[in-house]
């Protein structure tokens, strides 16, 4: 009898959803020296539909004004076979604040009685958080008294690092001729 009918249904498929990333690092991350950056995080993307997903990563690093103070900038971009696109940034500023530290340091202040008896010149070293090596300046002034065992010496050690971050010992030694001389008197003998 040649009776039909038609029903059409439509089925729109389209992937509008965002990826997500797994295992992101913090998203900022300050440090002190180079050693201290943190290895990069290993991020992985799960998508709710199946198929091809590109992940993929860069890292900058931006210089600052010494070895150990810049700033890395690293950013994890997954995308899948949608054209969806998802990413996420890290930055890592590396900076160098603290001062290098003396090993064999003297006694701050010293007081002896006479020129010679003044201490030989200290042999102090320095070491730096970031590792690198460090030079020590050593500076002397004596300033004059009112007499040849009657004066100061001041040393002062310096040291410096990369960054700039400098750290100082000062010496202070007295020189103070305060005992009187003795007399020897010999015996006489008599006859």
């Amino acid at each position: 009898c040649g009776n039909s009918t038609v029903h059409t249904q439509t089925i729109t498929i389209g992937d509008t959803q965002a990826l997500v990333l797994v295992g992101l690092p913090s998203p900022t991350v300050t440090v002190e020296c180079s050693q201290s950056v943190p290895a990069v995080a290993a991020v992985t993307a799960t998508d709710n539909c199946q198929g091809t997903i590109d992940l993929d990563f860069t890292e900058v690093e931006v210089p600052g004004t010494c070895p150990n103070q810049y700033t890395v900038i690293r950013t994890w971009t997954v995308t899948d076979f949608a054209g969806n696109s998802t990413f996420f940034t890290q930055t890592i500023t590396v900076s160098d604040t603290k001062a290098p530290v003396f090993a064999g340091l003297p006694a701050a202040t010293v007081n002896v009685v006479c020129a010679d008896d003044v201490p030989a010149l200290a042999a102090v070293t320095a070491s730096d958080n970031c590792g690198a090596p460090i030079d020590v300046e050593v500076s002397e002034v004596e300033i004059p008294g009112t007499c040849v065992n009657n004066y100061t010496v001041t040393r002062t050690w310096t040291a410096e690092d990369d960054c700039g971050n400098i750290t100082t010992f000062v010496q202070t030694i007295n020189v103070n001729d305060n005992v009187a001389p003795e007399l020897a008197v010999k015996p006489v003998r008599r006859h």
